[in-house]
């Protein structure tokens, strides 16, 4: 599903100790028509295609090229369902999609792929050591239901390390839902749920929990500003433009948001999204492991409410992707975060 990027070029200087930062734009990608994912390594970058396929750009002093591109829709080898993800590890791919997890070469060869025999919400399955953490979601008209568990190498349940319960279900869309989600860094695992406060609880390889980390990222009341701030770039998608009347009497907003609505685990950082927006940017926080605040800063909104990510963070930069509109193409982007 083609999603319209809204950002600016030049983030505008904030006050208030958040940094200003100047956009660049890295290459044009002509050969992205419906990107879903971005990932990157020292070498190259990989965008996935219209959810079932995955383009490779090579990274080198001659700029960024294209390298080729793997997979199609289906559920053999090298086939894929939806992929809303894909991880670049030390030496390989990994690349979770509907039914299976798979483990692709660098430059996109098949290497194995093993079949899940239990449901996975959106593919959200990680690997850690020889076991693997999986989130399930479950929902009815009154309330939805995340589950996340660790499964051995033969994926079998060892334990589960938590559950979270949201109110509302399928009737109503709530664009701030609290958020419970999980991570792996190295050998631990992180869950992060975030409601009328914000906890990082995190576990090792086997599944004990070592600590708990508390982020300061109290909720925000959901203000008419707010609102709009949200709706505005779902409402904006040219696909959503037809199912827009059948789709706006399903939202719902809470009083207040929780304290973040994105997490991720990047080189030994927490890195947070909030619900604060400056125009078409929108605010990061970057803690350490500890939970002590590195940085906020305000950079390109590339939307939500969506099945796949089109921005990253790789070695300190902010890479996103763009739609250049006047030239047809989509671009790669970046700011620098740290």
């Amino acid at each position: 599903m083609l999603r319209r990027i809204f950002c600016l070029a030049i983030v505008l200087a904030a006050a208030g100790g958040v940094m200003p930062l100047t956009g660049e734009k890295i290459a044009a990608l002509p050969q992205v028509m419906r990107p879903n994912y971005l990932a990157f390594t020292d070498q190259r970058i990989y965008v996935v295609e219209d959810s079932s396929k995955i383009h490779i750009f090579r990274r080198g002093p001659e700029g960024v090229v294209f390298e080729r591109t793997f997979g199609e829709e289906g559920e053999g080898p090298g086939e894929f369902g939806y992929i809303h993800q894909i991880r670049p590890l030390a030496g390989h791919l990994e690349i979770p999609t509907e039914g299976k997890f798979a483990r692709y070469t660098l430059d996109g060869k098949l290497i194995d792929e093993v079949k899940l025999p239990f449901r996975v919400f959106k593919n959200w399955i990680f690997r850690v050591g020889g076991n693997y953490v999986a989130k399930d979601w479950r929902f009815d008209n009154k309330e939805t239901v995340a589950t996340i568990s660790l499964y051995d190498k033969d994926l079998k349940r060892i334990r589960e390390l938590g559950t979270h319960t949201d109110a509302g279900g399928v009737s109503k869309i709530n664009l701030v839902a609290e958020h419970y989600s999980a991570r792996v860094f190295g050998e631990k695992i992180f869950l992060v749920e975030s409601g009328k406060e914000t906890i990082v609880r995190v576990h090792d390889r086997d599944g004990a929990l070592e600590k708990e980390v508390r982020l300061p990222l109290p909720p925000v009341k959901v203000t008419s500003a707010l609102r709009e701030a949200i709706i505005r770039p779902i409402r904006e998608q040219p696909d959503m433009k037809s199912r827009w009347t059948a789709f706006e009497p399903r939202i719902a907003f809470p009083d207040h948001t929780p304290g973040l609505d994105y997490f991720d685990v990047v080189d030994g950082k927490f890195i947070t999204r909030t619900y604060q927006y400056r125009e078409d940017s929108v605010e990061f926080v970057i803690f350490d492991l500890q939970g002590r605040e590195l940085k906020r800063l305000f950079l390109p909104h590339t939307g939500r409410l969506a099945n796949g990510r089109t921005f990253c963070f790789f070695q300190g930069r902010y890479y996103h992707l763009r739609e250049n509109l006047d030239e047809e193409t989509w671009e790669l982007h970046a700011e620098k975060a740290w």
